[in-house]
């Protein structure tokens, strides 16, 4: 009774607070608002619930760990530990006064507002942890335990920084153990200050899926008066690679920077330098342009693959057992055909038939082969495609042996090329003849081959004599 007691009691603060107090930073925009109001993609559950990051007070002596303090330490919230110099959207700030807003969507008794800043030498492309912080606050705000309206300001003389930078922003409760804990990321200028920006955002390329081949990405681009179409960017997707989410994002940011003046996308440096990344880009406009927003459609690719078949399950060499042999493998098609398979012997003869109608699935087939020979065979596929008619043929090599007998064969040429010598013979599948490798010194052309090379391959080559004996 005892620790049920105990976990009752922790629970009655932890519920009370999770009730009753909610809230967020939302000027300069934080991390966890920018996820709901779309400035940040795949945040996960947080762009539902911004206002829900509570964890232990006591920062920085306790509160969430090192790694996880974006989150509150909170796992369904874990994207927001998610950190690299380019995956977050930044806000301009200054050094100086500056004002930071709080809404509270649950009202709560406040012991104070505490603001702290990352250091100036601060690693962007690792988990933040107290070690990133300077944790002597630049702005402590008290709260004199009392609730605060739903919206508050706070007057605050921000720390000369440069670049890109974190603000925590933390909300301590008056009367439970927890407080809330937002980041803010900003992106000091050179000097400190923020001029007039040349470039205003307008929109941004979000990285959600991976695409395939044929897909496409394009921009749509807007005025007050419509969309613009002769300012669209378009990339279509040309393998696998290009099509992760990431690259992708990517190629579409370096091509609106190619071709379109009036737009830039990628992350702003603190130069003022817009420079594409793998990862969200944010789209910009000229200040003084007329456009107003900046959309990023997909379009998946709906052509269907060329028909075609696959084999599974077959093998290369069968054993005759009795007189009898059955050869058992598998079809599949992406589209509604006919397939037959035969097999021929090396005098042409066919052995053995079977058929199967496929409409985007798979079929077992199984070829019991008449008065089988051991020898070289061929297993020729025809398929007749329903719609359209067009024959897909593929053709596969068989060897059968008689049970308990040997191959009349060494290899299957070219299978182990490498270790032919004097005396080895193998089998030339082309015509179902078995050659033999010449004695030294004409043993080392029996190895000289290669798909473009064909001079001494058995049989075919235009100076296969020079190597081979004839069977």
């Amino acid at each position: 009774m005892k620790t049920l007691t105990t976990i009752a009691g922790a629970c009655a603060l932890l519920c009370s607070a999770s009730a009753m107090a909610h809230g967020y930073i939302t000027q300069p925009e934080s991390r966890n608002l920018l996820c709901k109001q779309g400035g940040n993609s795949a945040c996960g559950a947080i762009q539902w619930e911004p206002q829900s990051l509570e964890a232990p007070s006591g920062f920085p002596a306790q509160g969430p760990a090192d790694g996880v303090i974006a989150s509150a330490a909170l796992a369904q919230f874990g994207e927001l530990n998610e950190q690299t110099s380019s995956r977050w959207t930044k806000r301009p700030m200054q050094a100086g006064a500056n004002v930071f807003k709080w809404q509270f969507t649950a009202n709560h008794a406040t012991r104070n507002w505490r603001y702290y800043i990352t250091k100036s030498n601060w690693n962007p492309n690792q988990k933040l942890t107290r070690a990133s912080f300077d944790l002597t606050p630049f702005c402590v705000i008290d709260g004199g335990n009392r609730q605060p309206p739903a919206q508050v300001s706070h007057n605050c003389t921000v720390p000369q920084r440069t670049g890109y930078q974190v603000i925590l922003g933390v909300w301590e409760i008056g009367d439970t153990p927890n407080s809330f804990y937002n980041m803010v990321d900003v992106l000091f200028k050179d000097g400190g200050t923020v001029p007039v920006p040349e470039w205003t955002q307008r929109g941004a390329i979000y990285p959600s899926v991976d695409l395939a081949a044929g897909d496409s990405v394009a921009t749509r681009v807007f005025d007050a008066a419509g969309e613009k179409p002769e300012l669209q960017t378009k990339v279509t997707i040309g393998s696998a690679s290009e099509g992760l989410r990431n690259n992708w994002a990517h190629l579409l940011a370096t091509r609106i920077n190619a071709e379109q003046p009036q737009l830039h996308a990628g992350q702003m440096g603190q130069d003022g330098k817009i420079t594409p990344v793998y990862g969200q880009n944010t789209v910009y406009a000229k200040t003084a342009s007329a456009l107003t927003r900046v959309e990023v459609q997909i379009n998946k690719d709906q052509t269907p693959p060329p028909a075609d078949f696959s084999v599974s399950d077959l093998r290369t060499s069968y054993v005759i057992k009795g007189g009898q042999l059955a050869i058992n493998f598998s079809v599949s098609a992406n589209t509604d055909m006919d397939v037959s398979a035969y097999v021929y012997d090396q005098a042409g003869v066919s052995k053995g038939f079977a058929t199967a109608p496929l409409n985007n699935n798979s079929a077992a087939l199984a070829l019991n082969l008449s008065a089988p020979k051991a020898g070289a065979h061929q297993l020729v596929l025809k398929a007749v495609v329903k719609d359209g008619g067009a024959v897909l043929q593929k053709t596969f090599p068989l060897t059968l042996t008689e049970e308990g007998g040997s191959a009349a064969y060494d290899h299957v040429f070219p299978a182990s090329l490498a270790t032919y010598k004097a005396a080895t013979r193998v089998l030339q599948q082309k015509n179902g003849k078995v050659y033999t490798c010449k004695p030294f010194p004409y043993s080392g052309w029996c190895t000289q081959w290669t798909a473009a090379s064909t001079h001494y391959e058995p049989g075919v080559g235009a100076n296969w004599q020079d190597a081979w004996i004839a069977p």
